[in-house]
């Protein structure tokens, strides 16, 4: 019976994605010519996708790619519908609405965005990424049941966490998530084991801490090797994947005065920055021109932010770079790379000077994120997503103080904590828009459904 429910979904999954793949196209992005190129402005795996389809057909690999994009997210979906069942209990018409909710940013990209992208369709890396996350998703949730801080489930979501984030960097908020959920663990049977309070930490070791901080480092670790390697490969650099510094920097220069520039010491460098604050201020691109309220400001911030990294930064840091190291664009990959070092040179300096500005814009950008996490960027939507979030943090209390082994509550714990590390780690390099932000939104209102049910007494099965 549940083999055949599940064919129901797939059938659904199947319908869904082969309507968007038979009426649409491959949509190119600005992302997609530096995939392209393996640029070491990009991760590597959603390039090396693009080399290898391009190997087998050069003429129709875009092609290719959207097809594969949409038969993942036909195949992962359906697995995660599946899963959630089996593991919840959930009849048919809860999957069927489970369903609806996975299909939700498919809908609301196109619809709301201002990019109107299909992801599916789309040469990017969200093309793969909103498939594969909530696959992510049932791992780390199969790791936390397991009871286990490192073992088999660990292993494998953290292996699964290395794989997203070398897709795109925002990924790797996720091996933090991975090892607040190992730490959890490893105290929870710390504290089942423990004979008296004098020998909790040595407990806590025991029980796998230790282990998990080994296994989170090397995951790092093996990241920064592998993308070294991978550009060494592709472009003879064994560097790090660029761009990321300028764009962190984008969000100083926004919140920057031009008095600032007097804590610069080098005096070409005072002056790059001079350059940079004029030009961008003639433009109105700073916080002094955004409209009040916390919604105003932080839609003014992302209007000017790419324009501040690409153009008001990247063209002066590109010219400063060739007239003090000699590198141009015939060199493209070392200019990037070197534009990041001066971006780096300017934070440093500019940060203390800035702090409680940055501070207050990163507020106005992490709330515009948390809404549009949860929902659409609205004046009365923030006061939902507000209350939301307050009925999610409050019914996961109330169910673990009834049952410290509720899983709706643990699903919900664990969601809240990595759209948490979400939106605020994405806010320290870019803008919260929506494409970024709503990876945890079907999983989000999946995780408050099932703390509905199991508050009202519709039980689901413990986790085995």
């Amino acid at each position: 019976m549940a083999r055949r429910h599940n064919l129901i979904f797939f059938i659904i999954f199947a319908v869904f994605f082969g309507f968007l793949l038979v009426t649409g196209e491959p949509i190119s992005v600005g992302d997609t010519f530096q995939y392209e190129s393996q640029m070491v402005m990009r991760e590597p795996i959603y390039a090396l996708l693009i080399q290898a389809l391009r190997f087998v057909s050069p003429k129709a690999h875009y092609w290719l790619i959207i097809i594969l994009q949409n038969i993942l997210a036909i195949a992962a979906n359906t697995v995660f519908i599946a899963w959630i069942r089996k593991r919840f209990g959930l009849n048919v018409w809860v999957s069927l609405l489970f369903t609806a909710i996975l299909l939700v940013p498919h809908i609301m990209t196109p619809i709301f965005a201002s990019t109107h992208l299909v992801l599916t369709n789309a040469l990017m890396t969200e093309g793969i990424l909103f498939s594969l996350y909530p696959l992510a998703m049932m791992c780390l949730m199969n790791m936390l049941w397991s009871g286990k801080a490192v073992g088999r489930e660990s292993l494998t979501t953290i292996g699964l966490f290395l794989l997203l984030s070398l897709i795109r960097g925002q990924m790797m908020v996720l091996f933090v998530v991975w090892f607040l959920v190992a730490f959890v663990l490893a105290v929870k049977n710390a504290v089942k084991d423990r004979k008296n309070t004098f020998d909790l930490a040595e407990n806590i070791a025991k029980r796998g801490f230790l282990a998990a901080v080994a296994v989170f480092i090397i995951a790092f670790a093996a990241r920064s090797v592998l993308i070294r390697v991978y550009n060494y490969c592709e472009q003879g650099l064994f560097v790090e994947t660029a761009s990321g510094k300028a764009m962190s920097f984008a969000n100083i220069l926004y919140v920057a005065d031009r008095s600032d520039g007097d804590a610069i010491a080098e005096d070409a460098l005072r002056q790059l920055f001079y350059e940079m604050y004029d030009a961008a201020d003639a433009d109105k691109m700073n916080y002094k021109y955004a409209k009040k309220g916390i919604l105003n400001s932080a839609a003014y911030h992302e209007k000017c932010h790419d324009e501040l990294n690409f153009t008001y930064f990247g063209e002066p840091a590109k010219r400063y770079v060739g007239e003090t190291r000699g590198i141009y664009t015939d060199r493209y990959q070392e200019l990037m790379i070197a534009v990041d070092g001066v971006a780096v040179q300017l934070s440093s300096a500019l940060m203390p000077q800035v702090l409680g500005r940055y501070i207050q814009n990163y507020i106005t950008v992490i709330t515009l994120g948390f809404i549009r996490t949860v929902a659409y960027e609205h004046p009365l939507l923030a006061w939902y997503a507000l209350l939301i979030y307050i009925v999610a943090v409050v019914l996961t209390i109330v169910l673990w103080k009834k049952d410290h082994e509720s899983m709706a509550a643990a699903f919900m714990a664990v969601m809240l904590v990595t759209i948490v590390g979400n939106v605020c780690a994405t806010a320290l390099m870019i803008q919260c828009i929506s494409r970024y932000m709503i990876y945890n939104l079907p999983l989000f209102y999946m995780a408050g459904f099932l703390e509905l049910l199991e508050l009202f007494g519709v039980k689901s099965r413990k986790a085995s």
